[in-house]
């Protein structure tokens, strides 16, 4: 039996700014701007079967959930190890800012991002240790069309993982607000069947 797997990342958070920020752990709710980047998702979903939905907890990720599952009576389960990379003492700060405060460390992070921590945060080693299992945890426990709304850290830690992509490319797949990687699951198999896809390029497929 064939089914979809959508995996959502989050709304524009309320963020101060138009900034490069390094937001993590810090929980804020979607900004208007994400309230609507999710009401077009949840336009787009309309006519698309869903079974349930799993967020990670963080403000941001649930009231995506809400707004995209609409009045769907679906079941709705929190899964924290989806919650975004920690980012320590560098969250929500900007990338200009700690370029300009602490250049080694942003240089050796961008060296190797799977082995490099800011002081009191994760790495994607890190991340990949608690993502990976607790996904295809929900994956081995649940069938049917699965809606996962969570944050690009974490989305790009499971693309990478199923397709075996270095680390050093993880700035080559691009992760927008409320944009959507479609996976196909078929007899235990997953397959990628669109990246990033967003409600002005036409719909999802089904």
């Amino acid at each position: 039996m064939e089914s979809t797997i959508y995996l959502v990342r989050h709304g524009r958070p309320a963020l101060p700014d138009y900034e490069m920020r390094f937001l993590g752990r810090t929980d804020l709710p979607l900004s208007p701007e994400g309230e609507e980047q999710a009401m077009a998702l949840n336009q787009a979903f309309a006519g698309i079967h869903l079974d349930r939905v799993f967020h990670s907890g963080l403000k941001r990720a649930s009231e995506t959930a809400r707004i995209v599952a609409g009045d769907r009576n679906l079941p709705f389960a929190i899964v924290p190890e989806l919650q975004e990379i920690a980012f320590g003492e560098w969250e929500v700060r900007s990338m200009k800012e700690i370029m300009a405060s602490d250049p080694e460390a942003f240089e050796a992070r961008g060296q190797d991002f799977a082995g490099f921590r800011p002081p009191g945060g994760e790495n994607f080693l890190d991340v990949q240790k608690r993502v990976w299992p607790a996904f295809t945890n929900l994956l081995d426990r649940w069938e049917g069309n699965l809606l996962i709304t969570a944050h690009a850290g974490v989305f790009k830690t499971i693309i990478f993982t199923l397709l075996d992509i270095p680390w050093q490319k993880l700035f080559s797949l691009r992760q927008d607000y409320c944009g959507v990687h479609v996976l196909t699951r078929f007899d235990g198999h997953l397959t990628v069947r669109q990246l990033n896809w967003m409600p002005q390029m036409g719909g999802p497929t089904p």
